[in-house]
């Protein structure tokens, strides 16, 4: 008797595993080409900006301490990426092969930026473990068993990079500034853009977990629309890690206007990250809350 009620459990069990959603080819297809793309690109650019035949003078090396940032967070994205699709790629335990897809990725993405900058061996191995270790730290982000909210907060996190990378282009490209003081330029952008980027990246989270029906609770919601923002906080925290070392290591003194460009560049960045954190949180709550349909509720028995 306790055989046969067993057994349908056990049943039921393993169709209820083999049902459970994943994340479609295509998304995680879209996410590893522009993981690639993204790591190369701010890599060489890196290069052409700050890279010198000679080795690095302390004007390049306060260049490339105020630039450090952009390939720190594209590398974090990029291991969680790594961590979220070699699962898929491999057979073996998820986690195992989460942690080895986040080391090959700060790997090579370690030994392409230190064999760049291997003028100034010293600097070249700061910025090689740096993003190493950014790579290992945003594989953490691929941890998470189920993975279909992951790879909807990496897509969150994809239009995050899409609105720094416009943003750079446009001041870039920009001949005229909208602020005419540089604090009014940074009080405007820092309370703004943080905002509606987050906003825009719990919508995007909220969306790809509506159409996977994926069956995501309220705390999968939340998560999904948090990555963005805990994505840009935890880059935050490592370039302030590699910006003192990289400084250490390569000036022997730190200019006072450098180091307040510095202090203010970071308060925006933490400012912005956390903004972007609870704003796309919030966001992917409360489109939870009122625009999911609503599920019947079962009929009582009599």
């Amino acid at each position: 008797m306790t055989n046969t009620q067993e057994q349908p459990a056990a049943t039921a069990e393993s169709a209820t595993a083999a049902a459970e959603p994943r994340p479609g080819r295509v998304a995680l297809w879209v996410l590893g080409a522009a993981a690639v793309a993204s790591l190369a690109g701010v890599v060489y650019s890196l290069y052409r900006l700050t890279g010198m035949a000679d080795g690095l003078d302390d004007t390049g090396v306060m260049l490339l301490a105020n630039s450090l940032f952009s390939p720190i967070i594209v590398t974090v994205f990029a291991g969680a990426v790594a961590g979220t699709v070699a699962p898929r790629l491999l057979p073996g335990p998820q986690k195992a092969l989460a942690v080895l897809g986040a080391l090959v990725t700060g790997l090579v993405t370690g030994t392409v930026a230190y064999l760049g900058f291997g003028v100034d061996a010293d600097i070249a191995l700061v910025l090689g473990l740096v993003l190493l270790a950014s790579a290992l730290v945003g594989g953490l982000f691929a941890l998470p068993k189920r993975s279909v909210p992951v790879v909807a907060g990496l897509s969150a996190v994809l239009l995050l990079l899409a609105f720094m990378f416009g943003r750079g282009f446009y001041e870039a490209a920009s001949s005229v500034s909208l602020f005419s003081d540089p604090l009014d330029e940074y009080g405007a952008l820092g309370t703004a853009i943080p905002f509606i980027a987050g906003i825009a990246c719990g919508v995007c989270a909220f969306l790809y977990l509506r159409q996977k029906k994926a069956g995501v609770k309220l705390l999968g919601h939340l998560l999904a629309g948090a990555v963005p923002g805990a994505v840009w906080l935890t880059a935050t925290i490592l370039a302030q890690i590699g910006v003192e070392v990289l400084l250490n290591v390569g000036l022997n003194e730190v200019a006072p206007l450098d180091q307040a460009f510095l202090a203010l560049s970071f308060q925006w960045q933490y400012n912005g990250s956390m903004t972007a954190l609870f704003a796309g949180a919030l966001c992917a709550v409360f489109a939870y809350g009122f625009l999911l349909p609503k599920t019947p509720k079962a009929a009582k028995s009599s």
